[in-house]
């Protein structure tokens, strides 16, 4: 984790996207191949999705890693377990 996960610049753009990542298989409801796996904000805290593209099935549902760099405000300490002291 470098320092650019703790400081970043105010966006510049109207509109914000987050890069889908393309995942090999094809999805079991409609057969389709286009499958990608992207960062949400989700009620349980933030995840990291793969869904279908053609259909939107749900396929999986997971806990960000620190390569996923996800959500980029994270605190720098969300990782640490935590102490006795609290």
């Amino acid at each position: 984790m470098g320092i650019e996960r703790l400081l970043f610049q105010r966006p510049e753009a109207e509109r914000l996207s987050v890069e889908r990542t393309p995942v090999e298989g094809s999805c079991p409801e409609c057969g389709s191949e286009l499958i990608a796996r992207y960062p949400v904000a989700n009620y349980l805290g933030p995840r990291i999705v793969t869904k279908c593209q053609a259909c939107f099935y749900h396929l999986s549902t997971d806990v960000p890693s620190p390569e996923d760099n996800w959500p980029p405000w994270r605190s720098a300490t969300a990782d640490w377990l935590p102490s006795r002291a609290g």
